[in-house]
Parts: C-alpha cells; structure tokens; sequence
C-alpha cells in the first residue's frame, strides 16, 4: 500500500505561484522520476461540462498548463483529455476544451485529445466491473497523470482522484453503468475498478478553490488553498475528503478502497508531507448524507423499504427550472419528463444515480433528504 500523500500552500491562480507549488508538493513522492523521453503521458482532468474556470465545476486551467510544462521539459509528449457526460466526438469536446480554458494547455506545450475512439476490455481482478469500454488515447498512453478538482458530489458524496476516472468511459456510456451499478456499494466498486485498471502514475489536486454545496457542479466556489499530490489516488482522496469532513465511511470509493486494502482505516495513518490540519475546513458545505448503516437495520427486507423511504433524492427546484432538457437527457432510466418547460422525475422509476443532479447547468435539481431521515439522524444524535 502507497499511504504517501503531500499537501502544500498555494493562494491563488498564478502561473507562477502555481508551477511553485506543484513542484514542492511533487518533490517528495518521487516528482516526475518516472517522465522518459519521448513518452506518451495522457493527463486525464476533469472537464465536467464546459464551465468557467471561476466556477470551480472543473481543474483550473493554469494547473492544467503548469503541470503539462513540467512534463513537456522533461521530454514527454502530453495529451490533455477527459470524456465528459455528452457525445464523445469533436463538436462536444471542443466546446468543452474552450469553454474551459483548455487552451492554456495547449500554449504550454501539450495537446488535446483529438482521438475519440474506445475499446472493450477486460479486467479479471475487478470486485463489480470485469467488462469495461475505456477510451482508446488512455489505453495508448505510456502513462496517465489523474488531474482532479476537490468537489463535493450528489451520489458519491465527494469527488476527487478515484471518481475522475470515470472519465475513462466514453460520453453517453457512463449512463448505462449507472443503471448497472445503482447502489452505492455496487458503483463506488466500479469506480475503484477502473482506477486499478488504469493504474495513473501520479494523481495531483486541484483544491486551490474546491466546490461545496449542491456538487459536482451546482456547488460554491470555496477557498481550500491547497494542491496535492500522490502516487495513489486513493490515498489523495482520503486525505482531500478528510480536509473537507468526511471519512472513509462517507465516501463509497473510499469505503472500497479500504476494503481491498489500499487505503489505511482514516487519514492520520497517511504518510502526509505537509499538514491536512493547516487545510482542514470545519463548516465545508456538503451533500446530505447517503448512508442507512447507522441506523442499525438489520432485516434486509426492512433495510430495503428503509432504503427507498428515507434514501435522498433528486429535488427540482421550480422556481430555477427552465425546462432546457438536459436532465432529460442524462438521466439513464428515463424516469425524467419535461411538462409545460418544468422537468418532472417519476419517483417509480428514479434509480437516484444524481445524474440530473449533475449535469443541470442551472443548479436547479438538488439532492434532498427525507424530513424523516433527518428527524432519525437527529434522534440518533
């Protein structure tokens, strides 16, 4: 197990300040000892949906173009890419590319993925997804550096280095794994899954401003000051979700990450270069919790009815709704309607993966929770 994570000091977006504080945090975990000469090293960002980098939806552009520098100077050849939850091809991503600053990379010497193909493959050692589609400009990299942004997020309670990769899936796709893996058990597994596929060599932060509230990308902007790095991108996320209040219980990546032991029981058993507590947020926003096991059902078929009555779900918000579709469109059971330019989501068929939730680009679908899931937390309290 690599329980090596560094954590350091950065107050802004400055080029400069920024590449400073990669470096430092790089220093430590081995840098980029591992960049030969004309290698192809794939760094995999979050570009969520084409959003202004003042927006804290996706990696700012100037850690995109620091980092690509860093490996440009040491001879590799740097392609820039994700596959957002739209159409995998060139009209989508462009726009995803621009809007989101991507051209930074572009003047620091790396490319943008232009190759917009995908395999089937397969991964015997995988816990819930031993069939895969991942795109083919991953699979063809010497390399692969997982770039993230620390947010909060409707299913996974929180996003970072592990639920990145996700993005390994071409567009539309991702749809159907949610329909596949609907609890939270089943998808934070597969999640897990394709990060040990991919295996990045490195996994750097972007938690310099993270996203709190309504995430992955109705959320608020909020200061953290921080880039991190790891060699294991678990092992980042446990020490990013820690600096915002949450455990590995929390977070189902992290509950499965822990469970197949790569990652240690909390984030003080991390090997940390530098100090989480100087970056820890007491009052960090975040989305109502998902988890029914504190409760202490023990029927399943009881914990099953628990499950659909008090779990959190999707709430559209009328008064911020326009009606534009796009939750129509990524939700993967079809359960959502738009009547009279106000979207509607049939309850029976909801499979509750946060999709809409996601990809509004009004924040106007939030995750809600239950009066009385709330009125049990507290009587638990």
């Amino acid at each position: 197990m690599n329980a090596e994570v560094s954590i350091v000091r950065c107050e802004d977006y400055d080029p400069k300040r920024v590449r400073e504080a990669l470096l430092e945090a790089l220093a430590p975990i081995g840098g980029l000892d591992f960049v030969r000469p004309g290698m192809t090293v794939a760094v995999k960002v979050n570009l969520l949906t084409r959003a202004k980098p003042e927006r804290a939806v996706t990696v700012h552009p100037a850690v995109v173009a620091a980092l690509c520098a860093l490996l440009v100077e040491r001879g590799a050849r740097v392609v820039v890419g994700d596959s957002p939850g739209g159409p995998f091809n060139a009209a989508y991503l462009s726009a995803v590319y621009t809007g989101c600053g991507m051209n930074d990379a572009v003047r620091a010497g790396a490319s943008l993925n232009d190759d917009f193909g995908f395999s089937d493959v397969s991964f015997s050692e995988a816990v819930a997804a031993k069939e895969l589609q991942i795109t083919d400009y991953l699979l063809a990299a010497d390399a692969i550096v997982d770039l993230c942004k620390v947010k909060t997020h409707g299913l996974m309670a929180f996003t970072g280095a592990c639920k990145n990769l996700f993005g390994a899936v071409p567009g539309t796709r991702k749809t159907e794994y949610h329909y596949r893996y609907q609890s939270h058990e089943a998808f934070g597994n597969m999640l897990v899954d394709i990060a040990e596929f991919l295996k990045p060599c490195l996994s750097v932060a972007d938690g310099v401003i993270a996203m709190e509230g309504n995430g992955p990308s109705g959320g608020t902007p909020r200061f953290l000051g921080a880039v991190m790095a790891s060699k294991n991108p678990h092992a980042l996320d446990l020490a990013a979700a820690h600096l915002i209040g949450l455990n590995k219980d929390d977070v189902p990546t992290l509950r499965a990450a822990h469970m197949r032991g790569l990652i240690p029981e909390s984030a003080d058993k991390l090997a940390v270069y530098g100090e989480l507590s100087e970056f820890a947020v007491s009052d960090f926003k975040l989305i109502p919790k998902q988890r029914l096991e504190s409760w202490g059902f023990k029927s399943k078929i009881f914990g099953n009815l628990a499950a659909h009555v008090l779990a959190s779900r999707p709430l559209v918000y009328k008064n911020a709704c326009v009606g534009c579709g796009e939750c129509k469109n990524a939700c993967p059971a079809d359960a959502i309607a738009i009547e009279k330019k106000l979207a509607r989501i049939d309850r029976e068929k909801c499979v509750r993966c946060f999709c809409c939730q996601e990809f509004c680009p009004k924040s106007a679908i939030q995750v809600h929770r239950p009066f009385t899931a709330r009125l049990m937390s507290r009587s638990k309290k």
